[in-house]
């Protein structure tokens, strides 16, 4: 069982949100630019919405490092999968811890850890869960002491920071609510 990686900064960087996004999609199935794109735009939603143009040149850099090789097609019709080195790569990323869940980049890194958990041995699959819990109970901790030490008492920013709390509150829940979904997977014996 590999442990989370401790070396955090490395998914701190858009170009490594990007890798992790890009090899998650063509790890499901190979896909060609065009689809991978559509996918990658699709999974980032709001928070995370490269061009086109960047995810293509992405897709490129990953293909030059021999990290992504055709499974069927050439030139724009190519299908990328996953070479053994890309694999290894997307499953090291998953397993960099995300830092604060209140940053951007650290959000978008959840929602794709979470999208593809099925990369990932049952055990590991706890860790990434195990390490997004505990992000998101420090950031709870930490909406709790922003509404109860704000000195503004203004009714609208106590109304807010209380939003605040109930977030993570809630994101922390549905967190808990996974982790017991996939530790009763794992037990279920048909």
């Amino acid at each position: 069982m590999r442990t989370i990686a401790r070396n955090a900064g490395e998914l701190r960087s858009p170009r490594a949100v990007l890798d992790l996004a890009v090899l998650g999609v063509v790890s499901e199935r190979a896909r060609t630019t065009t689809e991978v794109i559509a996918v990658v735009k699709r999974i980032g939603g709001t928070r995370f919405q490269p061009t086109g143009d960047v995810i293509a040149g992405r897709i490129a850099g990953l293909a030059e490092a021999g990290l992504l090789v055709p499974a069927a097609g050439a030139g724009a019709d190519a299908r990328w999968r996953p070479s053994a080195a890309g694999r290894a790569h997307v499953e090291r990323l998953l397993m960099i811890p995300g830092g604060s869940p209140g940053s951007a980049l650290a959000t978008v890194c959840a929602c794709l850890k979470i999208c593809f958990l099925d990369l990932l041995e049952p055990a590991e699959r706890d860790a990434v869960i195990g390490d997004l819990r505990a992000g998101h109970r420090r950031a709870l901790h930490e909406a709790r002491a922003a509404l109860t030490g704000c000195p503004c008492r203004c009714s609208f920013v106590q109304r807010y920071l209380a939003r605040d709390v109930e977030r993570w509150e809630a994101e922390l829940c549905w967190l808990e609510a996974l982790a017991s979904e996939v530790a009763a997977a794992r037990s279920y014996r048909p």
